[in-house]
């Protein structure tokens, strides 16, 4: 599946993973339907 990886501010890539797994008992998978812009989105820095 494609995911969209945070690597710190301004600092983002979409890559390849696989699809996500429940291993213990209290893990979750949480699908995000809405999102904001955020301060941190609008700086861009080069890696």
């Amino acid at each position: 599946m494609k995911a969209l990886i945070y690597h710190g501010p301004g600092w983002r890539s979409w890559a390849e993973t696989p699809a996500p797994q429940l291993i213990e008992p209290t893990d979750a998978v949480v699908r995000v339907d809405a999102v904001t812009i955020c301060s941190t989105d609008l700086y861009r820095r080069t890696p």
